[in-house]
């Protein structure tokens, strides 16, 4: 088993021959409040999204409101529903910026290294424990409910008639187009640990 270095503070961190900054969370939120704070913003943006709905063409606030509300809920609740389902504990969740700020231009590097993201944080112990494909499932399920998610809040505005939901649709798509790049650029990007947990298992 390869050897890995870890530092603090956005500092390098050689991991399996590859360079790259690893994101300290700001704190460390408890299970039960980080999954209240997630239900709770998935609830409260399909909630909205339901609003704008009923407004037809005029509901494009509500629509845009309940996608960003469920944007900063959604990937770290699929990590952990999934990874339990598959036997993985949890030690907490994260906050912090986002963890693939060196992607984004200068300006826009610097909103997402400040907002305000949670991260599932896998117990070590578990995830030693539980079958590579638990654990690829687990990195997979972030991504895939996130894109899946993208495509179906404008698609309901689309169906409900709400201005600029095609506008909605053309950038989810064109985000997601960027989140999956930057997956498979990051060393620790979700797709690559999804990839090398198959192939530990194959």
């Amino acid at each position: 088993m390869r050897s890995a270095k870890y530092m603090r503070k956005g500092r390098l961190l050689k991991n399996t021959g590859f360079k790259h900054t690893r994101v300290e969370p700001w704190l460390t939120l408890p299970i039960a409040l980080g999954n209240t704070i997630q239900i709770g913003g998935l609830l409260s943006g399909v909630l909205l999204a339901r609003r704008a709905g009923k407004l037809g063409r005029h509901g494009a606030g509500w629509l845009y409101s309940g996608r960003l509300l469920v944007y900063f809920s959604e990937h770290a609740l699929a990590h952990y529903v999934v990874g339990r389902l598959g036997g993985l504990r949890f030690a907490g969740y994260g906050l912090h910026g986002s963890t693939h700020t060196h992607l984004y231009p200068p300006g826009m590097r610097w909103i997402f290294a400040h907002l305000p993201f949670l991260s599932a944080r896998i117990d070590l112990t578990s995830r030693r424990a539980t079958t590579p494909a638990a654990q690829a499932a687990m990195y997979l399920a972030g991504p895939l409910v996130t894109i899946a998610i993208s495509i179906a809040f404008p698609m309901y505005g689309m169906i409900h008639g709400i201005a600029r939901a095609r506008a909605l649709l053309i950038g989810s798509s064109l985000w997601m187009a960027g989140m999956v790049i930057g997956d498979l650029l990051h060393t620790q990007g979700d797709l690559r640990r999804a990839w090398r947990a198959l192939r530990r298992g194959g």
